[in-house]
């Protein structure tokens, strides 16, 4: 008789648990926002008339990417979650997640006729517990809002361009890639990441739901 009561409340809190573990690895894809600090460094390679190739370095900083764009400025979107002041006084900080990087022209005749080109820096599909929890709107909800940011600037291969977020949003400040001594001008950030080392705990469940999902 005991053992038909505990299983059902057993069972309830293996799923409580695994759905605890489930939101935490999707949480573990966005970055805590506490200070302000760059998330991302873009470098560009003219490939053609109004066509580049993208270097950007984010999240661990440790294995730069390329793409093809196409334009006169590149833009990255972001999106940024808000919790309420109660979840805040439990500790949660305000999150981040890169989205996306594409091509933008500065006339609107040619961004309604030129080719574009946009790649998305997170993976999609499977479950994301971060949009279910922003539109479920009751009271016990401990999102303030989800929201998306973005910023933009000129492609040119003679800048380094870094991304920063703050509690409001990006913002991109450039730097030249060789000044008039020479490379020896590069101003450089600094990543206290370690590029060898191994991947966390909650960083590894969370690959590994991502490929069961």
């Amino acid at each position: 008789m005991k053992r038909a009561i505990l299983l059902p409340f057993i069972g309830l809190l293996l799923l409580a648990g695994l759905f605890a573990l489930m939101l935490a690895a999707n949480l573990y894809t966005f970055y805590r926002l506490s200070d302000e600090s760059p998330i991302a460094e873009l470098k560009f390679v003219m490939t053609g008339d109004r066509q580049y190739e993208a270097i950007i370095s984010y999240g661990d900083f440790c294995n730069p990417e390329r793409y093809p764009l196409y334009g006169d400025q590149w833009r990255l979107d972001a999106l940024f979650l808000k919790w309420r002041a109660w979840a805040n006084l439990l500790g949660f900080d305000s999150l981040y997640r890169i989205e996306r990087l594409g091509g933008r022209y500065r006339n609107i005749g040619s961004e309604n006729s030129e080719p574009r080109h946009a790649h998305a820096l997170h993976p999609q599909g499977g479950v994301d517990l971060v949009a279910l929890l922003a539109n479920y709107r009751g009271q016990f909800s401990p999102v303030d809002t989800l929201y998306g940011s973005s910023v933009y600037e000129d492609m040119n291969p003679d800048y380094v361009y870094r991304v920063y977020r703050s509690q409001s949003g990006l913002l991109v400040r450039k730097t030249p890639q060789y000044g008039a001594t020479g490379a020896s001008d590069v101003t450089t950030i600094e990543i206290n990441k370690s590029c060898a080392g191994s991947p966390g705990l909650l960083r590894r469940t969370g690959r590994y739901l991502d490929g069961l999902l």
